[in-house]
């Protein structure tokens, strides 16, 4: 006996409502999962961001506490030593000496005193140079390339194309930066010439910097990076700048970006 209309209705209700109710449940197990998955890779992304920052936080706690042992080791090997020096002679003068002999004590304690003086000055200007406090960055620079190329071991050339003034709390971290670029270039790459140039974006800040050594493993560099290169990422972590390491068929070339 066939079903009444009624009794198909009612069936192809029930059949609807079962329909909705799995797609409803597919739905919402399908967002269940997809947020879990979304928490996860949100986790993930904390956890990679948290170490990165311990890591730039330790590269910066490790480099300050070298450049305070190298600065102790100087006063107590340089400035140190030429004080005990000066002491003695100073106590070598008495009543009894001639004027001849007072002369010569007085030149020598005079001598280690001007070095004293110089050994002061040289560890404050590697501290903050003076011509990067009194002409700002692009003099500073200028005078760290020249200094370079007197030394007749590599050949930097320099230009800067900004149009916009750099904020002096800006300028001690970016002039370290192209410091430890150099450096690097001079300890690592064996290049014979090195191009810096500085220009603006928009409102960002841009420097190039590339010479011609050896270059750098792009696959194994994440994993490889140096004291210098971790330094450098600290110093734009406080610039909320980034480091881009560019493919070069020779040498190194680098796009540094500060806002």
């Amino acid at each position: 006996m066939g079903e009444t209309e009624e009794a198909i209705t009612l069936r192809i209700i029930i059949i609807g409502m079962v329909v909705i109710f799995l797609l409803s449940l597919s739905v919402i197990i399908f967002f269940i999962v997809y947020q879990r998955r979304l928490l996860a890779q949100q986790k993930k992304h904390q956890k990679i961001e948290t170490d990165y920052q311990k890591e730039l936080l330790k590269t910066s706690i490790l480099s300050q506490e070298e450049e305070r042992t190298r600065i102790a080791k100087e006063l107590h090997d340089d400035v140190g030593a030429m004080l005990t020096t000066t002491k003695l002679y100073f106590g070598q003068i008495t009543s009894n000496l001639s004027p001849e002999e007072l002369e010569s004590i007085t030149k020598k304690a005079g001598g280690f005193l001007n070095d004293m003086i110089n050994s002061v000055r040289t560890i404050s200007q590697d501290l903050r140079p003076v011509i990067l406090e009194k002409l700002g960055l692009m003099e500073a620079i200028q005078s760290l390339v020249q200094t370079i190329n007197d030394s007749g071991k590599i050949k930097i050339s320099f230009n800067d194309h900004t149009v916009h003034t750099i904020s002096k709390s800006k300028e001690l971290n970016l002039y370290r930066i192209i410091q430890e670029l150099i450096t690097n270039t001079l300890k690592h790459a064996e290049a014979s010439t090195v191009k810096i140039e500085l220009k603006n974006e928009g409102d960002s800040l841009i420097v190039i910097y590339e010479d011609d050594g050896k270059g750098l493993d792009q696959k194994n560099l994440s994993h490889k990076k140096g004291l210098g290169l971790k330094n450098i990422e600290s110093r734009l972590s406080v610039l909320s700048g980034t480091i881009n390491f560019q493919e070069k068929q020779l040498g190194m070339k680098v796009k540094i970006i500060c806002p």
